[in-house]
């Protein structure tokens, strides 16, 4: 039997084709010459996850005082510090693990994104389900990224224009708006939810279309290629 090797950014072409890429790398490898050598690409993918727990716990303290989203703020720019920076810092050193780092990069991440998501889904603000709902639907397009990743033997890091950054930017906005005009609830089908409930379900069904269109999409180039 075959074995397929996990996409690694030099073995793979690699993409990033997210609407903030281009800035966003000139500003990561702006930091990433400048860091210290002490600041490793593993202590990076560390502080990452450090930040993912701090969203958490910024959002779970939203219960004794709303200013605690502050504290999820911060977690989200400590998340995106560490988890953008590791990989990029490895490749101004010239010091890459392709394999080590994809594997360990990808499997960090789902429990980040668990982190967030279930912070999002236990603060008062939203509930655990619509979260774990919109959690899901970033999962499938995540899924379909790595899998088309090994078929086309590129590494590609976005989908339709969205990145886990303009992810990031878009928690953020959602945290600020709760700020300035609170988290008013509505019923909908008898189930009490806020406008961020909404907010978490849309981004479900956007998910879902754009992994639909996008496997739709993969599979007529494959098919009419013959492979």
């Amino acid at each position: 039997m075959a074995v397929v090797t996990p996409p690694a950014e030099s073995l793979f072409e690699r993409f990033h084709e997210s609407f903030l890429a281009e800035p966003e790398r000139r500003v990561l490898r702006w930091i990433a010459e400048r860091l210290p050598l002490w600041v490793t690409p593993d202590r990076l993918t560390g502080f990452g996850m450090f930040g993912a727990l701090l969203v958490m716990l910024g959002y779970l303290g939203c219960h004794i005082s709303i200013s605690f989203i502050w504290l999820a703020n911060l977690g989200l720019l400590i998340h995106w510090f560490g988890d953008s920076l590791d990989g990029t810092v490895a490749r101004v050193r010239d010091i890459a693990r392709p394999r080590y780092g994809y594997f360990l990069d990808q499997n960090v991440d789902v429990v980040g994104n668990l982190l967030i998501a279930g912070g999002i889904g236990l603060s008062p603000f939203a509930r655990l389900d619509t979260a774990l709902l919109a959690l899901t639907g970033y999962h499938m397009v995540s899924i379909y990224v790595f899998v088309r990743n090994v078929v086309r033997r590129e590494f590609h890091l976005a989908v339709m224009g969205f990145g886990p950054t303009e992810v990031r930017i878009g928690i953020l906005v959602m945290n600020m708006t709760i700020l300035v005009v609170g988290t008013p609830s509505f019923t909908f089908f008898g189930q009490t939810m806020s406008w961020c409930d909404g907010v978490l379900m849309g981004t479900f069904v956007i998910l879902s279309i754009m992994f639909t269109l996008s496997v739709m999409k993969e599979a007529a180039i494959l098919r009419q290629q013959n492979e």
